[in-house]
């Protein structure tokens, strides 16, 4: 794998504006829940399984994603989309591995589930606002997951997380864009610039 240093300072950024944006999101959802119904706002049991462990886990994604995005994809304007397409697929995957047919198509898993805890530290508390007035109920005793609307848990759970990363990817280049215009490009045409060359 061949990068640029140009390439590796403007990833860098790329990765901290969005990890900024991200939790800057989150923390928003947080108080907005609770601003809007204080009653039915739960704290948090664990803030590092809860909140910095998801945060952690889906920048690392992120620049995982970006990383092998800048060396093996040849069209670059879809570089940094391709953590959306990545979550899009594992999302899928996880959705449909875990539907089940008997009594009526459903989904049904275990909290100790790796799909499903997949699922959970790639939430999004700005998306969970909905829960106060779209609640996804169900059957949820001895560690099982059984949702009883499917559509209302595939829109809550894999669509608008989707859509949130959608936008969150989108915000983030304009944001880095403003920020660092003019200064580094994530794939520029430049000659004769240094390259670091490390052997995959």
């Amino acid at each position: 794998m061949k990068f640029s240093t140009l390439e590796i300072k403007s990833s860098a950024q790329t990765i901290l504006s969005w990890t900024f944006l991200n939790l800057l999101f989150n923390i928003a959802g947080v108080f907005i829940t609770k601003l809007l119904n204080q009653s039915e706002f739960r704290y948090f049991e664990s803030i590092t399984n809860e909140f910095v462990k998801p945060m952690i886990i889906q920048s690392l994604l992120f620049s995982i994603c970006l990383t092998v995005a800048i060396a093996f994809l040849k069209n670059k304007k879809y570089v940094p989309y391709i953590f959306v397409a990545f979550q899009f697929i594992v999302f899928h995957i996880i959705f449909f591995l875990n539907l089940k047919i008997h009594n009526g198509v459903h989904f049904e898993s275990t909290f100790s589930n790796i799909g499903l805890s997949y699922l959970s530290y790639s939430g999004q508390y700005l998306v969970d606002i909905l829960y106060l007035y779209f609640p996804i109920n169900g059957y949820f005793d001895n560690g099982l997951f059984m949702p009883d609307n499917l559509g209302t848990f595939y829109i809550h759970w894999i669509l608008l997380n989707i859509v949130y990363y959608f936008a969150l990817t989108w915000l983030t280049l304009k944001v880095t864009k403003f920020f660092f215009e003019n200064k580094t490009k994530i794939h520029p045409e430049i000659k004769n610039e240094e390259i670091i060359e490390s052997e995959s």
